[in-house]
């Protein structure tokens, strides 16, 4: 072994020991802190615990299961495990008592070992449950009683439906995503001085193979300001496209998750692709057009509930078994056509709500 390689591979090593360390020392201070508060509520009170910790768009669509776990545990303390960048959709939930910053899955699982919590909705299969630095993955198994894996999981329905499976819990009756947009969301994007009508878009996912040609977003937002009198708005963590004209707007990597939800509130209409921000347009209540393709081990699935899922508030835009970033031009400029050739009609429904 040379020095090189003796000196990675320690390095390696500590890192690795240093955060198993310090997972096992946050999960104590976790059940410390967990302990002292049944200690607190009112005797009889059950702890119960959500998992669901990224990535946002599915925390999104699995919103419903939070109202409907809060109406099988009226009197619970119920705390949502959550990753600490999507931590602002769980806290500003009104059926979710406690949002608790998730380090790592091997500090989670330490602590639920410890029997703190009465009991657990685990809304996450293995793939979800897996730490890269512990290298240790978290097994749910009530996933692996239904066969729900990373290459099954469409099989068994929308997100919503499947995270109910993973969780052993019902499918609530009203399966429409609620977001809880607070005073500050609003007061954010009202110092963007947003022109009146316009179209959000979302060009970018977190995963490649969803994700339409840069050259073909471009194309279609030319197409859309020398068509229609709206504005185009983009939104995401970064931006890909090469536009530099009058109309067009790049908030690309400036809002927090819940603003951009409200800029898409007040958008006439979204145009993304499978991913967080199509989840947010369908919790806003703001008719989408949403761009898919075969993605893996599925040819055509659907992630959507609610008003996106049933398709009364979006067009889904895809061809069975054929990748996003193949869909030509015009398979896009079609529906939209379609859709924005006919009078302007109010399709918001009371889906999100606002807190101070």
């Amino acid at each position: 072994m040379t020095i090189r390689r003796f000196v990675e591979l320690w390095t390696h090593r500590y890192h690795k020991y240093s955060h198993i360390f310090k997972a096992h020392a946050l999960a104590q201070r976790a059940w410390l802190h967990f302990y002292r508060l049944k200690q607190q509520l009112p005797e009889g009170t059950q702890l119960v615990a959500v998992v669901r910790t990224e990535h946002f768009g599915d925390i999104v669509a699995a919103e419903p299961l939070s109202r409907h776990i809060r109406q099988l545990h009226p009197k619970a303390h119920i705390v949502w495990f959550v990753r600490p960048s999507f931590r602002e959709l769980v806290e500003t939930n009104p059926n979710v008592d406690e949002a608790f910053s998730e380090f790592c899955v091997t500090e989670r699982g330490v602590l639920f070992e410890k029997g703190i919590f009465d009991k657990i909705y685990p809304l996450q299969f293995r793939n979800n449950n897996h730490c890269p630095k512990c290298q240790v993955f978290l097994e749910n198994p009530i996933a692996d009683a239904a066969g729900i894996t990373v290459h099954t999981y469409f099989n068994y329905g929308n997100l919503l439906e499947v995270f109910a499976q993973t969780g052993g819990v019902s499918l609530p009756a009203d399966d429409q995503p609620r977001l809880y947009l607070q005073d500050r969301h609003r007061q954010k994007v009202d110092a963007l001085n947003l022109p009146g009508s316009f179209i959000v878009i979302h060009c970018q996912s977190n995963y490649a193979p969803k994700d339409w040609p840069a050259a073909r977003w471009e194309e279609l937002v030319h197409w859309l300001l020398d068509t229609y009198p709206y504005q185009v708005v983009e939104i995401g963590l970064r931006s890909n496209l090469n536009v530099q004209r009058e109309g067009y707007h790049n908030l690309c990597g400036t809002l927090t998750i819940l603003e951009t939800a409200e800029v898409i509130r007040r958008a006439r209409y979204f145009i993304g692709l499978d991913s967080g921000p199509s989840h947010l347009a369908n919790a806003a209540g703001t008719f989408g057009f949403i761009l898919m393709g075969a993605l893996g081990d599925f040819p055509r699935y659907n992630p959507y509930s609610g008003r996106y899922g049933s398709g009364e508030n979006c067009v889904l835009i895809r061809e069975t078994g054929i990748p996003c970033a193949q869909l030509p031009l015009e398979k896009v400029q079609k529906p939209i056509e379609e859709v924005l050739s006919r009078p302007y009609q109010e399709n918001k429904q009371p889906t999100n709500e606002r807190r101070k």
